[in-house]
């Protein structure tokens, strides 16, 4: 296996169009990396110059100890797994797994072995004489990943592969995939769009927008101090709640008149005067119970969608001008829309950015 060193890598389109600028990022030997970002962001359009199926406009891409600008992409030693899945459809599924084999002239025996120790890592042994037809899209995915495994790459690049399954199976297929990778101990690239994909997968996040890292980091690195506005906002499911106002007297102050105390918060580097971005995830605006720390502050808004989830509620509340998103356990008791309830904001797990660069302060 292999780890992948990109320099300075940009890509330019004709016309001017920037899509990847300045990408500096050193992936490690058998380290599963995710590049997330909103369509558009030049994450999938990075997976492709280090697969050769894009030129780089300017940088390097390094695969092992070797600069693969020039090199083709047969010849760089990487598997790719599409969103399209690409099967010939005329080929069984041991056809489809072994075509690639048979293109470098492998041996039949070598084929055969690779075959089949492939399908029965991935559960498809009992597929190998079907057609993709007769196949369903887990299934069909299983394939395309199989078809990759048995090159035995030194890197496997997987682009959005899941976003064509639905709910249930792509849940599912995350977990085969993360164990595919405990399994063959190989250097995986992950492109998905999906931050909640990128945080039970990779071993590391890369945060993409408009083809900039915005932040490159461990999951809960990200999660818990996002570098600014934007990975504070992708990252984490319903997003962060943020409110823009002022700083005074240890008070936080929006144009709205909603006004938050600060004063048991020991962050010093938060001015009188500072116009910013308060910051704080929905599981940490819950509802008022005597158990939470009095000292942080509470607010209190008016119920206007309740979205039951089973083992907990999210609540859409209006408080002032603003919408309040609080995620409370479900512990029997009901909320209904119009009703008045007070929330407890976790002061200790809130987040402030500048308002101005909404970098984080």
């Amino acid at each position: 296996m292999a780890g992948v060193i990109l320099k300075n890598v940009k890509k330019i389109y004709d016309g001017g169009n920037v899509a990847v600028q300045d990408f500096s990022l050193d992936i490690k030997d058998r380290e599963f990396m995710v590049f997330v970002g909103p369509s558009g962001c030049g994450k999938s359009t990075t997976l492709r110059m280090i697969a050769g199926l894009e030129e780089i406009s300017s940088g390097t891409v390094s695969i092992g100890n070797r600069i693969v600008n020039d090199v083709l992409p047969k010849d760089r030693d990487i598997a790719m797994v599409f969103q399209n899945y690409a099967l010939y459809p005329h080929m069984t599924v041991y056809e489809n797994m072994a075509f690639g084999l048979k293109l470098r002239k492998t041996s039949k025996s070598d084929i055969d072995k690779r075959v089949k120790e492939a399908a029965d890592i991935l559960g498809i042994t009992e597929l190998l004489n079907r057609r993709p037809k007769a196949l369903s899209g887990g299934q069909r995915q299983r394939v395309a990943v199989g078809r990759a495994i048995v090159r035995k790459p030194e890197v496997f690049l997987f682009d959005e592969p899941l976003s064509n399954l639905d709910a249930k199976l792509r849940t599912q297929m995350r977990t085969e995939i993360k164990r595919l990778h405990v399994i063959i101990g190989a250097t995986m690239i992950y492109v998905t769009h999906d931050q909640t994909e990128a945080m039970t997968m990779g071993d590391r996040i890369v945060v993409m927008k408009d083809g900039v890292i915005q932040q490159a980091a461990e999951p809960l690195v990200l999660y818990n101090t996002p570098v600014n506005k934007f990975v504070a906002g992708f990252i984490g499911m319903p997003q962060m709640n943020f409110f823009e106002g002022t700083i005074e007297d240890n008070t936080f102050i929006c144009a709205s008149g909603l006004k938050i105390d600060l004063v048991y918060l020991n962050k010093p580097e938060l001015k009188n005067g500072m116009n910013v971005i308060f910051g704080i995830r929905p599981e940490n605006a819950g509802s008022l119970t005597a158990s939470q720390d009095q000292n942080n502050p509470e607010i209190e808004g008016t119920v206007e969608v309740v979205e039951p989830l089973g083992s907990e509620v999210y609540l859409y509340l209006r408080c002032s001008d603003h919408e309040v998103i609080s995620r409370v356990e479900a512990s029997g008791r009901t909320y209904e829309p119009g009703e008045k309830i007070k929330i407890r904001l976790d002061l200790s797990r809130s987040h402030f950015f500048n308002a101005q660069t909404e970098n984080r302060i």
